[in-house]
């Protein structure tokens, strides 16, 4: 009778169930489905007789702290589910069930308590609980902490990833620096998309985890290419230009000008003379006036753009400074300075090395050319 009650939703064989074996928990959970519907306080009866019949069942008791929710019996509705916990500890639904009574009542830092464990044990649940932070809170990230407790590494990456696809940039940059070297990948592709989006201080706070000079005014990462790296992860360090094709770089040990290495480009042929060859973001400070020095060495260059080295202000994307086109031939090395001011609202700067304007086209080049011993400064 319970289970044909169970199939059709009908009260009489649920109630006839019930007649048959007052005991079974099983038919007063089923008559307690079906009068949800039409009479919630003889459900919610209903379910604390299954309940009692069975009390380590956790869905027992869980279903009865929803009806007695439904039913205007918060503060019992809160006891109800409190049974369910030590009977499935380490389960999401008791938890996240508790949680969601206790704040419906009022009760934030309890509730966070309990969605937090609910977080954890399903982390697919995960961002609606942080969603649900982050509302209540009038996104306010200190708000949302308070709500979570003491912060983990993994949930700092949780918040970090909800942050991100939101585009919080100042909370997700607090929360993937929070979450240390769990959050590592992540963090290395945010901070390419934050330099995408300009914001140039968020990405050098991710990029000193890994690099302490990274938010230092004026310094450049691996100013004399003394080591191997990813010219292709977007944001600080040298990156490559968007570029096909046309030449190749490698560290050449070969006569460097200082160090162990210099870079050594090797045209051949074709390059796309709108992007640079290479280039490098540097963090500087606004209304200043900037000394940039390297040195260069360039053998055989035949073409009808040769290469230079300018600075570009990152905000506008406007060129600042150039230096003078290369010489075909140095001969060895030659060191250069450009100097060159930023504007007001000004707080990170291109390097890029790249080739002049040329008329026609289309503008091979062929040679080589070595870059060595950069350096910015501040001028007074």
């Amino acid at each position: 009778m319970t289970s044909y009650a169970a199939m059709t939703s009908q009260l009489a064989p649920a109630a006839t169930a019930v007649l048959f074996d007052a005991g079974n928990p099983d038919a007063h959970y089923i008559r307690g489905t079906i009068l949800e519907a039409t009479d919630l306080p003889a459900a919610v009866q209903e379910y604390y007789q299954a309940a009692q019949a069975r009390p380590d069942d956790y869905v027992l008791w869980l279903s009865l702290a929803r009806a007695r929710e439904l039913n205007g019996q918060t503060q019992e509705a809160i006891l109800a589910a409190r049974q369910a916990i030590p009977l499935a500890p380490y389960y999401a639904e008791p938890h996240y069930q508790l949680g969601n009574i206790l704040l419906r009542a009022g009760q934030k830092d309890e509730a966070f308590k309990e969605l937090r464990l609910a977080g954890e044990s399903n982390p697919k649940l995960m961002p609606g609980i942080i969603d649900l932070a982050w509302r209540i809170s009038n996104r306010d990230l200190n708000q949302v902490q308070t709500l979570f407790g003491p912060m983990s590494p993994q949930l700092s990456l949780a918040l970090a990833e909800y942050f991100r696809q939101r585009q919080e940039f100042e909370a997700a940059t607090a929360m993937y620096a929070a979450a240390g070297s769990v959050g590592d990948k992540g963090r290395r592709t945010y901070i390419g998309d934050l330099v995408g989006a300009k914001h140039f201080e968020e990405a050098a706070r991710l990029r000193a985890i890994d690099w302490p000079d990274g938010a230092r005014r004026g310094a450049i990462f691996d100013p004399g290419f003394e080591q191997e790296s990813n010219l292709k992860e977007k944001g600080f360090g040298w990156n490559l230009g968007d570029q096909k094709g046309g030449f190749h770089l490698s560290l050449d040990t070969n006569q460097p000008r200082e160090g162990r290495s210099s870079l050594k480009v090797e045209f051949e042929g074709d390059t796309n003379l709108s992007s640079p060859i290479i280039f490098q973001l540097v963090m500087i400070e606004p209304n200043a006036d900037y000394q940039l020095s390297f040195a260069i060495r360039t053998e055989n260059l035949v073409t009808g753009a040769l290469p230079l080295v300018s600075v570009i202000d990152a905000n506008t994307d406007q060129p600042l400074a150039s230096s003078e086109p290369f010489p075909k031939e140095t001969n060895g090395w030659r060191d250069y300075t450009v100097g060159f001011k930023t504007g007001k609202s000004t707080v990170a700067v291109q390097i890029t090395v790249r080739r002049q304007f040329c008329a026609a086209m289309p503008c091979p080049i062929f040679g080589r050319i070595w870059l060595d011993s950069f350096s910015l400064k501040e001028t007074k």
